[in-house]
């Protein structure tokens, strides 16, 4: 994880040195990258945040050859958990960010948000924007239809294993690392309203907090 935000670093440095502008641009690593557990065979996962209007075509431009650079000597840098997914804009500003997860995120979107940690670009920025989705995120498991959304990805995903794959598939089948994730992340969200030990980026830190917790039993 620390050598994927050393390469987005040097891809953003690259990137901008080419475009000859200096836009307010952040890059936020989520997932395996946000929680720095990052496997070797593992792309990427980012959200690309600009400051204000002004800075949404060269941060565009940017971020496009930050994705291309970083795919060339590295690894797949993927964006697709950004608003809209990969049918969205590559870059938001803040204030159009606030808006939609305000207005439209479902809860697997904040459920990912609990891995966002700076990694590139204008790191103050990404804070920023971490900190003012945090209200947002921990009142998602106030939703309804919360637990629901979360186990309806969770389907989702196993649904998409083949099934002679499934005995096998460690990530995505039934007792794998994505069981272990949404498991922890469920707990999280519900628990960590009210509980900020339970904030934490990685999985394993967090599974930690909520043993610590009484959240999740010595058996289990």
């Amino acid at each position: 994880s620390a050598l994927a935000d050393a390469t987005l670093r040097a891809a953003y440095a690259i990137a901008a040195d080419e475009a000859r502008v200096a836009p307010r641009l952040g890059v936020v690593a989520l997932g395996k990258c946000g929680g720095n557990e990052l496997n070797y065979v593992s792309d990427v996962d980012v959200i690309f945040v600009a400051a204000t209007d002004d800075d949404l075509a060269p941060a565009t431009t940017i971020a496009t050859r930050l994705i291309e650079i970083c795919g060339l000597v590295a690894w797949p840098v993927d964006a697709a958990l950004r608003p809209e997914g990969s049918r969205g804009p590559l870059v938001r500003t803040l204030a159009s960010h606030q808006a939609y997860y305000q207005r439209w995120a479902r809860t697997w979107e904040f459920q990912a948000l609990l891995k966002a940690r700076p990694a590139a670009g204008d790191t103050e920025l990404v804070q920023e924007w971490i900190d003012m989705l945090a209200p947002l995120v921990w009142h998602a498991a106030e939703r309804p239809e919360a637990v629901d959304d979360v186990r309806a990805m969770r389907r989702k995903i196993v649904e998409n294993v083949p099934a002679r794959e499934m005995e096998r598939e460690i990530k995505r089948g039934p007792g794998g690392l994505r069981d272990i994730e949404f498991a922890v992340q469920l707990l999280q969200l519900v628990h960590g309203r009210a509980d900020e030990t339970l904030r934490v980026t990685g999985t394993m830190p967090a599974l930690r907090s909520l043993v610590s917790g009484g959240y999740v039993g010595r058996a289990d």
